[in-house]
């Protein structure tokens, strides 16, 4: 159900990108909930089509943004049959690993969500202590990442506060 419920969330949302299980899940529950709909009360059908279009159009654009294309390739779907075609397999293509240019790479933001990070066995040792210096450095680096994902609107406030306290329970 998130994967309705998070395009939703960000209703208008243009930028930033969104994964191919993002994209398609949320299409296949819309035309689930329409067709039912549809077939229960017709005029119900057509009013949530037509309430379900901007977010869709939102998401859609996400999608072609994590394929590193700009949103206006969605024109290319008005031509019949090879547009149809074109859109479907820039659809189905594999988004650009790590940052592009319309964001971060939306896979790396849910591995955020994986659970807790494994702890290291820390051995007592003679080292100095610049070691706990570098934990606390990649720390900060998380929190840096966090934050820029919160700035970019990849994240709500909440999903970061939430993403902020995990990171610092774990150490």
């Amino acid at each position: 159900m998130d994967w309705y419920l998070g395009p939703l969330k960000k209703y208008t949302e243009f930028s930033g990108r969104a994964s191919r299980k993002e994209f398609w899940l949320f299409g296949l529950w819309n035309w689930v909930i329409f067709f039912v709909l549809s077939i229960v009360i017709p005029i119900l059908g057509s009013v949530y089509f037509l309430g379900i279009l901007l977010p869709y159009w939102a998401v859609w654009v996400r999608r072609l943004h994590d394929t590193n294309r700009s949103g206006w390739w969605t024109l290319f779907s008005v031509i019949p049959l090879i547009g149809t075609i074109g859109m479907t397999v820039m659809m189905c293509t594999k988004g650009t690993d790590g940052d592009n240019d319309y964001g971060p790479n939306p896979l790396a933001v849910t591995a955020l969500d994986a659970g807790p990070r494994p702890q290291a066995i820390v051995k007592p040792s003679t080292e100095p202590l610049a070691t706990t210096v570098e934990q606390q450095g990649s720390m900060a680096d998380e929190l840096k990442k966090l934050s820029e994902l919160k700035d970019s609107g990849i994240l709500t406030e909440a999903e970061f506060e939430e993403q902020k306290a995990k990171l610092l329970e774990s150490d």
